[in-house]
């Protein structure tokens, strides 16, 4: 995910990203992986900085697991 997420803003330059997946594989153990990015210098810095501590704090409800 942080290889994706820094090409991502090699290619882009934005001032805030976020890249979040769901694996959902038969048999178990799922992941949702996440990472963000805000640049520094700006708002979004802080942005990013809240959401990566507040990101598994209220889980969804996925039935399907």
């Amino acid at each position: 995910m942080n290889i994706i997420m820094k090409d991502f803003i090699k290619i882009m330059k934005p001032k805030y990203i976020e890249v979040w997946d769901k694996f959902t594989p038969r048999g178990g153990i799922s992941i949702d992986p996440y990472c963000n990015y805000g640049e520094e210098g700006n708002n979004w810095y802080e942005v990013a900085q809240q959401k990566i501590h507040m990101h598994d704090i209220y889980p969804e409800k996925i039935d399907n697991r």
